[in-house]
């Protein structure tokens, strides 16, 4: 898949009028390592996704059978996406007596058996909750119903389900990484992806403290609507407008 990204963006970026990114980091990264012309790279920031602006209200809990807490980490199963992380701090939070469940939706692309055995060895499988790929009627309620959006990916710099986390009103918990703290700022709690027991830790914290829940939940909207301000409709014509004169210059 890298070598064809690779192949793809090399024959391409070269040639394209205008390069639309979703942050400043990617658009650093994409002068560094292409060597672009900063001048034809716009910054549009990622949306929720329609699935989440239906409100669709689901009984989470009674159909997955989960009783109490959970989780939600909506990746697919690559092993980049480190569904192992959650699953470690699970572990770590029921040896302390905390049974907090964890739904993990998305496609298989090739990691799902190990994650599930990997959750079975450590003594969690009865935590863990493999939806497959989630009903669009039921998005809204599992990033609802749950403690946190938990993404504890090793790439970015920008995902969306922190987006959608924080349209709907859930407390975030993101790697504490370059690029990735930049895209949630203050609205989200920072994990080390080197030690599960912050993520553990971030847990316990949203468990015992509405005050923060409420807190984060605050921030998560302003910050959605501070990344809202760029209109991928107004940078779009801002581009096919200044290109037009070139375009009178030859037939087409």
């Amino acid at each position: 898949m890298f070598e064809s990204r690779e192949q793809l963006y090399n024959k391409c970026l070269y040639k394209a009028v205008a390069i639309l990114v979703d942050s400043e980091y990617g658009k650093r990264n994409m002068i560094k390592r292409y060597g672009i012309d900063e001048n034809r790279i716009s910054v549009v920031p990622f949306s929720p996704s329609l699935n989440i602006i239906q409100k669709t209200e689901v009984d989470i809990k009674n159909k997955y059978n989960i009783k109490g807490n959970f989780i939600f980490y909506p990746a697919q199963f690559w092993s980049h996406k480190n569904h192992i992380y959650i699953i470690d701090a699970i572990s770590i939070l029921k040896n302390k007596g905390i049974n907090l469940y964890a739904i993990f939706s998305g496609a298989d692309k090739g990691n799902l058996k190990y994650v599930l055995e990997y959750a079975k060895n450590i003594g969690v499988s009865e935590l863990i909750r493999y939806i497959g790929f989630a009903p669009n009627d039921e998005m809204y309620s599992l990033y609802k119903n749950s403690l946190a959006m938990v993404m504890p990916s090793y790439f970015g710099p920008t995902n969306i389900p922190p987006l959608e986390a924080f349209f709907v009103g859930t407390p975030v918990c993101y790697p504490d990484r370059d690029g990735l703290r930049e895209q949630v700022g203050d609205a989200a709690l920072l994990c080390n992806l080197n030690n599960p027991d912050s993520l553990a830790d971030n847990l316990i914290s949203l468990l015992n403290s509405e005050e923060l829940r409420n807190n984060l939940i605050e921030k998560g909207i302003k910050r959605l609507n501070e990344l809202s301000e760029t209109s991928v409709t107004d940078t779009l014509k801002n581009i096919f407008d200044n290109y037009a004169p070139m375009l009178k210059c030859w037939k087409v």
